[in-house]
C-alpha cells in the first residue's frame, strides 16, 4: 500500500528509478536536455593511494556552460590524522572556458590556453580514462563497465545522475598510486547541494560511490543513497557485468560521539546487509563546516570476507538530517 503522503502532482515522495547503461563519448558533451533536466556538472572525482597507503582524492568540477571559476581541488592524509587540501590544485587553471569536443571516439575536455594557470586534460572514451593535471597528476586506466545512472523525478528540484567507474594508475606528485575515478555527470536545474532536495529539503542522510577490487580478481561497485521518506537505493555491479538495481533500501547511521562522523553506517539493500567502514584518516575536515561531512573509507557486503587490492568510498552522510529514515511526510 502506498499513502498519498501529501504528494502533489508530479511528485512521487522522493522515490529514484535506477539502473545501468552503456556510456557513449558524446553523452559526456551533455548540451542538451535529458528527461525535462537541464546539465548542470560534470565532475571527476575519486580515490588513490600511494605505496605508503596514503590517499589522494584529486576532484575537478567543470559546470555546464562557461565551465565555472573552480580549480583542482586535491586532499591527501599523508602526515596527518585527516584528509587535508594539498596546495598544488591553487596553482592549477579553472575549468573558466573549457573546450568541449568529440574527436576520434574521444570525449576532449581541455582547459582554455587563455586562463591562468595550469593546464588540464581530459580524454574519455568507451572504455578508457587519462586525466592529466599538468605538473600534478597524469592518471589512466579503463572503465569498469556498465554505467550506472539514477533519476529523482520531482516537480521543481528533479535530478538525473550518470557515472561510468575507471579503475586507474598513473603518478601523483612524482608518486606511484592506484585507485578509481568516476566521471559523473548531473542533470538538474541548478547546481548540487544548492538548488537540491537533498540539503535544501533535508532530504538526505547518506550518500555514496564505491569500488573495490579483491585479491582474488573480483570487483564490487555501485551507488547507496538513503534518505527520508521513500529516497533511496543501492545499484551494485561486479566482474561480471552483473547489476541489481532496488529501492529496497533502509538503514542507520552510527555517530562516533564526538562530531559530525559515522562510527560506521549500516543499510540493508535488497534484502543483504552492508556496512560501511569508514578510514581512520579518512574525514575531510578542510571541507568543514558542511551540512554533509565528507568522509573515505570502504563498502562491504557483511557477508563477503574477501580481501581488498585497492578501493574506494567517496561520500557523505548529512547527520543533521536525523541518523534513520523518516517515513512521514515533510
Amino acid at each position: 500500500m502506498i499513502d498519498n503522503d501529501g504528494n502533489r502532482r508530479g511528485e512521487f515522495d522522493w522515490q529514484c528509478v535506477v539502473g545501468a547503461f552503456d556510456m557513449r563519448p558524446e553523452d559526456y558533451l551533455a548540451t542538451e536536455p535529458l528527461l525535462g533536466l537541464r546539465p548542470s556538472q560534470t565532475f571527476l572525482y575519486g580515490s588513490v593511494r600511494d605505496s605508503e597507503g596514503n590517499i589522494w582524492t584529486p576532484m575537478r568540477r567543470v559546470l555546464s556552460g562557461d565551465g565555472g571559476h573552480e580549480k583542482l581541488l586535491l586532499q591527501s592524509n599523508v602526515d596527518s590524522d585527516a584528509m587535508h587540501v594539498n596546495r598544488a590544485g591553487k596553482h592549477s587553471a579553472t575549468g573558466f572556458g573549457v573546450r568541449r569536443s568529440v574527436v576520434d571516439d574521444a570525449f576532449h575536455l581541455d582547459s582554455d590556453p587563455s586562463v591562468d594557470g595550469q593546464p588540464f586534460r581530459v580524454r574519455v572514451t568507451s572504455d578508457t580514462l587519462t586525466w592529466v593535471e599538468a605538473g600534478v597528476l597524469e592518471l589512466s586506466g579503463a572503465a569498469v563497465k556498465p554505467a550506472l545512472h539514477w533519476h529523482l523525478p520531482d516537480r521543481t528540484k528533479g535530478m538525473y545522475y550518470a557515472s561510468q567507474i575507471f579503475e586507474v594508475e598513473g603518478t601523483l606528485l612524482g608518486r606511484e598510486v592506484s585507485g578509481f575515478i568516476p566521471v559523473d555527470q548531473i542533470y538538474m536545474n541548478g547546481v548540487i547541494y544548492e538548488d537540491d532536495i537533498f540539503i535544501g529539503d533535508q532530504a538526505e542522510l547518506v550518500w555514496y560511490t564505491w569500488a573495490t577490487r579483491y585479491l582474488d580478481g573480483g570487483f564490487q561497485g555501485g551507488h547507496f543513497l538513503l534518505g527520508h521518506r521513500r529516497m533511496g537505493f543501492g545499484v551494485v555491479y561486479d566482474e561480471t557485468g552483473v547489476v541489481v538495481a532496488t529501492s529496497e533500501v533502509n538503514g542507520e547511521i552510527t555517530l562516533d560521539g564526538i562530531g559530525p562522523w559515522p562510527a560506521r553506517i549500516d543499510l540493508t539493500v535488497d534484502g543483504k546487509a552492508w556496512e560501511f567502514i569508514p578510514d581512520e584518516r579518512g574525514r575531510m575536515v578542510d571541507l568543514m563546516p558542511i551540512p554533509n561531512p565528507q568522509i573515505e573509507g570502504r563498502w562491504r557486503e557483511v557477508s563477503n570476507s574477501r580481501e581488498p587490492a585497492h578501493w574506494f568510498a567517496w561520500g557523505e552522510i548529512a547527520s543533521g538530517h536525523g541518523t534513520s529514515r523518516r517515513t512521514l511526510a515533510r
